[in-house]
């Protein structure tokens, strides 16, 4: 491959069309601070003194001038001539990342420029993009006049190679970065969006969030970088390159404290607050330094921020260590990608600052980064899901079990209502047939007594109080008994009776009691049926007790929807007004009744311009057949 040497290339030898491309690299003359054009070297080649020369790629800043280093700001004029292969040949020359903004001359007609070239600050305008200029040979000496001026940057000149070719190769290989970048720029997007809804599904695990925003730092990192070949200048190619260059850099220096606020997301105990701490106040400190100085001071302290990037990413390392020492779900594949990120970042960052010309491996890094981070969140994800489905699996097996003991626990209170309503029915049978008898014989014979005649004197009140008493305590027997157990005695028992208990009750309180029924079956035969008339001896107790009605109407309706329906209402005080006994059970166990039988159980108060009061409703299903 030629070399140029002082200002001077041989490219005699080279087939344009075999070889492929070559870089126009070497000693180009150098001409420091001044702006020349080819008119300058028309008349005589040394008509202009040269300040030296300066190998290419390269920076002035540093070189050697009578004794003197350059600073890395300023302007100059770079000249090469070049011996052509010979016949006529149409090449593609490349011209890429120099600083800051230039203007190319070939035979004297201008064939590529980026930005304006000016002698200041205010003069300038740099910009950074990718020029693919077409060049005539005709086998004649090629003169390259380049015109360089940098007011923006740390060190002026030319980052990477000038190169030469037919056309084809190089418009490929731009073509390539580009698709290449573009590639990784959506493939962040697409990852950006998919952790941003995954947060907003359950914004309770904030690694989401940080993933997604790093996602969208690294897009514009990636679309903004050599390897890409400045991909975001393609779609916005009218934004000031001073504005681009601050929202990347802004980018680049928020990019730490999200990677940090991912990572301790993830693992709070190692990742502490004071650490977070510094890396924020230093990405603010930084923050301010690029909005409110100019680019050459924001530009120079880039590279000491990037060295202490690479500080916090060895103390990623150590961190990410002992959370994989630790046996931490996800921490070998994240201490995987930090440091392959922290041998790329620091790779380049060595490379930009000291050396030029320098193929970039950050992208690299930045996509080994990702995807590590994506490889952890899937593997906390899948444990996740793979914890949840056994947690289901397991609750699934208790709840077939408590289904089981609440359905044996509902069985057994079943059998216990079913014991203790043969239990009354036991008793109610041995006052009726026991105590009640006898009662019955002792009033007759008291009745007997009391025809005899002559009656002693003396005797006449006593026996009549005695046989008012057995009345009295006949009538409370059988009461008694009924109300313990409320069916027939005989095999063909209708079911409860439910009019006997409202007569019953209006009767002992004194207190109006209607009755009513529509019943579907000449004969009763639902079992249960027993706990309505349980509930409502509880309600028409309630009412009688605490209510203060002046009526009360009971309901029992069985004719239509194929339910069993028990209505107890009265005009009393209502629920809020009614007194209260301590200690009171009555709602629990209506309640409880129904729930044994699935029954549907409800207490209202009724409005007062329905006349106020209490409703007591329980509806249950009715399987008796309608005859």
């Amino acid at each position: 491959m030629p070399v140029a040497k002082r200002g001077m290339v041989d490219l005699s030898e080279w087939n344009p069309a075999l070889d492929g491309p070559v870089a126009l690299d070497g000693q180009w003359e150098f001409y420091w601070d001044r702006l020349l054009l080819p008119d300058d070297f028309a008349a005589d080649s040394n008509a202009q003194p040269k300040s030296g020369y300066l190998n290419l790629p390269g920076y002035w800043k540093g070189h050697d001038l009578n004794g003197q280093p350059l600073p890395g700001t300023g302007q100059a004029t770079f000249r090469l001539r070049a011996l052509m292969p010979p016949g006529d040949h149409v090449l593609t020359a490349r011209f890429f990342s120099v600083r800051a903004a230039y203007r190319v001359w070939a035979n004297g007609e201008l064939v590529a420029s980026s930005g304006v070239v000016g002698r200041s600050d205010e003069a300038e305008e740099p910009d950074r993009s990718i020029v693919l200029a077409r060049i005539a040979s005709d086998g004649t000496p090629l003169e390259l006049v380049m015109q360089i001026s940098n007011h923006f940057f740390p060190g002026g000149g030319v980052q990477n190679p000038i190169m030469l070719a037919v056309p084809g190769p190089l418009e490929q290989a731009h073509a390539n970065a580009r698709s290449w970048g573009l590639l990784f720029a959506g493939c962040m997007l697409i990852m950006a969006l998919y952790h941003f809804i995954l947060f907003i599904l359950r914004k309770k695990d904030v690694s989401t969030l940080y993933f997604g925003l790093y996602c969208i730092i690294l897009t514009v990192l990636v679309a903004s970088n050599d390897a890409s070949d400045w991909l975001i200048r393609a779609y916005l190619p009218s934004l000031p390159f001073g504005a681009v260059s601050k929202v990347v850099i802004v980018c680049y220096a928020i990019s730490t404290s999200v990677l940090y606020r991912f990572y301790r997301s993830l693992y709070p105990k190692e990742f502490g607050r004071i650490l977070l701490y510094i890396v924020d106040i230093r990405g603010l400190i930084f923050i301010a330094i690029v909005l409110s100085q100019p680019g050459v001071v924001y530009q120079s302290a880039l590279q000491l921020f990037a060295l202490t990037s690479i500080l916090f990413t060895f103390c990623f390392v150590i961190l990410l260590f002992m959370c994989f020492r630790r046996g931490y779900s996800g921490s070998l594949l994240l201490l995987c990608g930090v440091v392959l990120l922290g041998f790329t970042s620091t790779h380049d960052v060595y490379f930009l600052i000291f050396k030029t010309h320098v193929v970039s491996l950050l992208p690299l890094g930045l996509f080994a980064l990702v995807m590590s981070q994506a490889g952890a969140l899937a593997q906390r994800f899948s444990k996740s899901f793979a914890d949840v489905e056994n947690l289901s699996e397991k609750l699934e097996l208790r709840n077939i079990n408590l289904e089981k003991e609440i359905a044996e626990r509902s069985r057994l209170e079943r059998e216990i209502v079913n014991i203790s309503e043969e239990e009354r029915r036991s008793i109610s049978l041995g006052l009726h047939d026991g105590l009640c008898q006898q009662l019955t014989g002792a009033r007759l014979r008291c009745a007997a007594l009391s025809r005899m005649s002559p009656v002693p004197n003396g005797k006449d009140e006593e026996l009549r109080q005695l046989s008012s008493l057995l009345d009295e305590l006949v009538d409370q027997a059988y009461d008694l008994s009924c109300g313990i157990w409320p069916l027939e005695h005989g095999a063909g028992s209708t079911g409860p009776s439910l009019e006997d208990l409202v007569r019953r009750y209006s009767r002992s309180s004194g207190i109006p009691m209607e009755f009513s029924d529509k019943r579907g079956c000449e004969s009763c035969r639902n079992m249960q049926v027993t706990q309505l008339y349980r509930i409502a001896q509880e309600a028409i107790a309630n009412a009688v007790k605490h209510a203060k009605p002046n009526k009360i109407a009971v309901t029992f309706d069985c004719a239509t929807s194929g339910q069993a329906t028990l209505v107890v209402r009265d005009d009393g005080v209502g629920r809020s007004a009614a007194s209260r006994s301590e200690g009171g059970l009555g709602m629990s166990i209506m309640a409880h009744r129904a729930m044994m039988i699935g029954g549907d159980f409800q207490v209202s108060d009724i409005d007062e311009a329905e006349g106020g009061g209490t409703m007591v409703a329980c509806s249950v299903v009715c399987h008796s057949k309608v005859r």
